[in-house]
């Protein structure tokens, strides 16, 4: 594995954001003669061409000067590639309005709908709360105890603990269907839960996949595969259903922590170490491209879901890597220790675990937009966004007894 990496340093826009983009929606798209059509997803849209994925896979670059004036207006309605394509568009033109499909939300009940600040508090009266995991529809936050996981009913403010053993356990994610619950523990255990889309769970399968502290899990679009990443230096590919290890990456340093990301058809996946960010071709098994971030680990490191940007902890400061291009990370600087961040579904905000508070940044300027004070003292060591990027938790230190649900305004929340 390790001649893996001994490739040359690239950018991972030249592979990884043609492959992933959560907001992408299957439309017809015409040139401006009318002969060519194509059915097809938008991508991304860079150096005055629009990138365009079909059914089969095959990625398309057509120049925006080509596109007929209706798929210009429609990518223009997006705002993050409205100035690349002003440009070209006709000033009496009106853009026509995107729709990007999502899940279904929970609608949670507050006072005021655009109130922000927190909303719920649920308490532990034995042991601390470690990890946090949203269900896909918002309605439930998950979390981990030395014995137990906890659903916590986020509109009806009660929580159901099921017991699963003890053991140190601090990662969860959920599957792309919302149907499998997935927990990493510290022996380098996978543990694997039903979920009913109610909050019941029902246990499931315990698999070894490797010695190592689990460190972060992700799932494959398609529900079949997860990867893994493991204390110290290893991440590895393997079957949801059986357990069985597929395949093994050993030369990142996973010391404090990583994150991962499968593209939007389980092609590649996307790992960081906060030194690294590297991009592994799933059905080669290989590392195919990778780029350098810094030269420490740092306290986190965290992808977008669309894989544009990661995130890095550099004591007080946020360091915020631009995959698309060369230039320099932009610097969210803090004046406190930051234990914990969550980039928002969109990729326009990130919450950081600080002492006693949660601060919320805009990601573009760097700039921070609000700091939300915890009920507990001590850092936050977890932290989670709603999948609808309205809400986002927080577990209160030092022992983690509290986990806090906030609410964004629309304007803070960047929609």
């Amino acid at each position: 594995m390790n001649a893996n990496l001994k490739i040359r340093s690239l950018s991972l826009a030249c592979l990884f954001l043609i492959c992933v983009s959560p907001f992408a929606i299957a439309r017809e798209w015409v040139d401006r003669t009318g002969a060519y059509k194509v059915e097809a997803e938008l991508v991304t849209v860079r150096d005055g061409k629009a990138y365009l994925e079909k059914p089969d896979g095959q990625i398309r670059k057509v120049p925006l000067k080509l596109l007929s004036n209706k798929d210009l207006a429609f990518i223009s309605s997006m705002p993050r590639y409205e100035a690349q394509v002003k440009p070209f568009l006709p000033s009496t033109l009106k853009p026509t309005t995107s729709r990007s499909p999502t899940a279904k939300m929970a609608i949670i009940q507050v006072d005021s709908p655009n109130a922000s600040g927190s909303i719920r508090q649920f308490r532990s009266g034995s042991w601390g709360y470690k990890g946090l995991e949203f269900s896909n529809d918002g309605a439930y936050l998950f979390t981990l105890g030395n014995d137990n996981i906890t659903v916590m009913d986020i509109n009806a403010s009660r929580q159901t603990a099921y017991k699963i053993g003890s053991g140190s356990r601090s990662t969860l994610a959920f599957s792309p269907d919302g149907k499998r619950l997935f927990a990493g523990a510290r022996e380098g255990i996978a543990l694997t839960w039903k979920h009913d889309g109610k909050g019941k769970l029902e246990a499931e399968n315990e698999f070894t996949i490797h010695k190592g502290e689990v460190k972060a899990i992700a799932v494959s679009p398609d529900n079949q595969h997860a990867m893994t990443i493991h204390y110290p230096n290893a991440a590895y590919l393997w079957d949801v259903e059986s357990g069985e290890v597929l395949a093994g990456f050993d030369d990142f340093h996973f010391t404090s922590g990583g994150d991962i990301r499968f593209s939007r058809h389980g092609g590649q996946a996307m790992i960081t170490d906060g030194r690294i960010g590297a991009v592994i071709d799933v059905a080669s098994q290989k590392i195919i491209q990778h780029m350098e971030l810094s030269r420490g680990s740092g306290q986190f490191a965290k992808i977008t879901a669309d894989g544009s940007s990661i995130a890095t902890g550099r004591t007080y400061d946020i360091h915020s890597f631009h995959t698309g291009s060369e230039s320099k990370p932009t610097v969210m600087e803090g004046n406190e220790s930051i234990w914990s961040a969550e980039f928002s579904p969109n990729g326009k905000r990130l919450i950081s675990g600080g002492r006693e508070n949660v601060k919320l940044w805009n990601v573009e300027t760097g700039m921070p937009v609000k700091k939300f004070q915890m009920g507990d003292g001590g850092y936050v060591h977890h932290v989670a966004f709603s999948p609808d990027g309205i809400h986002f938790a927080a577990i209160g230190a030092p022992i983690g007894q509290l986990v806090e649900v906030f609410r964004l305004s629309e304007e803070e929340s960047g929609r």
